[in-house]
């Protein structure tokens, strides 16, 4: 069987040449059975009879998650691939911003091309440089929200530079926790960091718990005179709200990767042009994860980092010769119903795993010998399955 690859922006060869001569991969394939996408807007109304879509990234803002699911597509993205790049932008930015490097350089620039001597350069940087002294980092609070793998690597990277550190996730992960320096305080509320940090940096995904959380009433929490840096979604802070505490003074600067009309010429931003994961390794790291992630999908149904569907993962007996794939809505007695369905047909099942989060019920089924057409479709009619697939081994 050949499976088609769709993709819908520019993806590392590192990560594409994981994909076989089982594979056909292009730009905007048609009819795709899965797709790998970026930053492109992706509605999936437009593939019906795709099974999966990776987001060689970590946010899946840009995909109708909620749609994807009520039509049995499996949503991967690759957390973690890219924390490292972010997180190195994080701090390349904030130490560009304390030590005024942009202004200092503009200023050597047009020194430079007003003078004719190198002494005379000399003699007029020495005189101008002291309206770029900037400030140290050591010695600040750093306030993290959000801690994510990127958070995670922002706050450890805040103790490197002898910061003090405050940090809050609301549902934090115990591995991510444990990956943090011991020295870092893990606050009880985002009001209790916002309150104690000289400088904020935010890293939460976009959903619609999170649109706007740095709002007017958070900033009024912080201390005058902070820094806010968002290096993570721009909706997840209102851009009014920031705009009006950087011409208040409640804030000193913004720092972010979002341009906007009104923040890429203000005096107190920053707007780096969305770089928080531009760098070659991080685009090899997301391809390369996001590409596994399809094969496994794809080759047996096997489910790793989806946002939408439970973690399954199952490895196939010799002696299996069919593997039958049952995502339904997760409501009571669907195993009863999918074995019974076998049962009755005749078909003895080798080993079943089910998992669910709530929302979808993922179901592996492994069976010794081919499943006749009709009884896949005796399965797809059963009240509250969303798609079945058939995987031949």
């Amino acid at each position: 069987m050949t499976y088609r690859i769709a993709t819908l922006n520019k993806i590392s060869p590192e990560g594409l040449n994981l994909f076989g001569s089982e594979y056909e991969v292009a730009d905007g394939l048609s009819s795709p059975d899965a797709i790998l996408v970026r930053s492109a807007q992706l509605d999936t109304d437009g593939y019906p009879g795709t099974l999966a879509i990776a987001r060689a990234g970590a946010g899946v803002n840009n995909i109708t998650v909620e749609k994807a699911t009520a039509s049995g597509i499996c949503v991967f993205n690759t957390p973690g691939a890219n924390a490292n790049a972010v997180a190195e932008l994080v701090f390349t930015v904030l130490g560009t911003y304390a030590r005024n490097i942009v202004p200092g350089i503009q200023f050597a620039r047009d020194t430079a091309a007003a003078t004719e001597t190198d002494k005379e350069l000399d003699e007029k940087v020495e005189k101008g440089k002291g309206k770029f002294a900037g400030f140290e980092l050591a010695g600040k609070t750093l306030g993290v929200i959000g801690l994510g793998k990127i958070g995670v690597l922002v706050a450890n990277l805040g103790v490197q530079h002898r910061m003090k550190v405050v940090a809050f996730d609301p549902f934090p992960s115990i591995d991510n926790i444990h990956a943090l320096e011991p020295t870092v305080q893990i606050a009880k509320s985002m009001a209790q960091v916002a309150a104690s940090c000289d400088i904020l940096s935010v890293h939460v995904p976009l959903s619609d718990k999170t649109r706007g959380i740095v709002n007017a009433a958070f900033l009024s929490n912080m201390k005058d005179g902070a820094i806010l840096v968002n290096y993570s979604r721009g909706p997840v802070v209102s851009e009014s709200d920031v705009l009006a505490a950087l011409e208040s003074g409640k804030l000193r600067a913004y720092l972010n990767d979002f341009p906007a009309k009104n923040l890429v010429n203000h005096p107190k931003a920053i707007c780096t042009p969305h770089l928080g994961a531009s760098t070659e390794e991080s685009e090899e790291n997301c391809a390369t994860m996001a590409v596994s992630q399809l094969k496994g999908y794809l080759e047996l149904g096997n489910v790793v980092n989806s946002v939408n569907f439970p973690v399954c993962e199952s490895v196939p007996d010799a002696s299996v010769k069919t593997r039958l794939i049952v995502i339904n809505k997760d409501v009571p007695n669907m195993i009863a119903t999918i074995t019974k369905v076998l049962g009755d047909a005749g078909v003895n099942i080798a080993s079943l795993v089910n998992k669910s989060n709530g929302k979808v019920g993922y179901n592996i089924v492994d069976l010794q010998s081919d499943v006749p057409a009709d009884l896949v479709k005796g399965i797809e009619a059963t009240p509250d399955v969303i798609r079945v697939r058939v995987i031949s081994l």
